[in-house]
């Protein structure tokens, strides 16, 4: 039993680093056609968050965000959101940051709501639409997306900025995530040979 068990969570492993060597490459063909590096801008997200996420971790997370649209700079203000509302609130910071990017991407209030950012889309986007100088009605679906994510960083900065510039992130999430990484490094070393 004891064999089985270590069979099962060495493959485990080593088919969870095969996904992460396959979303690599799929991204490199990515950044080779959409003209941005997505590893660069995943390393910068690991960077964002203190260290404190995984860079396979954040490869999936920007994997997301870059295909709904996000750039390198929202991705970044976003990340820094959902760090000081992980510090502040004593959340796990992957799940603050899938809270954040899935709220901006999908419109969802909700699942901003369970990290104490009360941004209500409607409001946002008549809110924008007054200093556009147009009618809410008349916005693009685009347009009201980027009013979306303005109010998202807007409150972000008001209720987190200083925390996520001032406190670092839980050394025990810096040294997991770097345990993730190394493991991931391993991954893909026997999964070459």
């Amino acid at each position: 039993a004891a064999n089985v068990f270590a069979l099962t969570a060495a493959f485990g492993v080593l088919s969870r680093s095969a996904q992460i060597d396959t979303l690599t490459e799929s991204m490199e063909r990515l950044s080779a056609t959409g003209g941005s590096s997505i590893s660069a801008i995943s390393r910068n997200l690991v960077e964002a968050s203190g260290g404190a996420i995984a860079f396979a971790d954040s490869m999936k997370q920007v994997a997301l965000a870059t295909s709904a649209g996000l750039g390198q700079e929202q991705i970044t203000q976003l990340t820094s959101v959902a760090k000081g509302a992980s510090i502040a609130l004593g959340r796990n910071l992957g799940d603050s940051i899938d809270r954040i990017f899935r709220g901006a991407i999908k419109l969802e209030p909700e699942s901003l709501d369970e990290l104490g950012m009360m941004v209500r889309l409607d409001e946002a986007v008549d809110n924008y639409a007054t200093v556009l100088g147009k009618s809410a009605s008349s916005l693009t679906q685009l347009v009201r997306r980027q009013a979306f994510m303005n109010a998202i960083l807007e409150q972000g900065e008001i209720k987190f900025g200083a925390i996520a510039e001032k406190v670092d992130t839980n050394p025990y999430d810096r040294l997991a995530a770097a345990f993730a990484d190394l493991t991931r490094q391993i991954g893909v070393f026997l999964n070459i040979t």
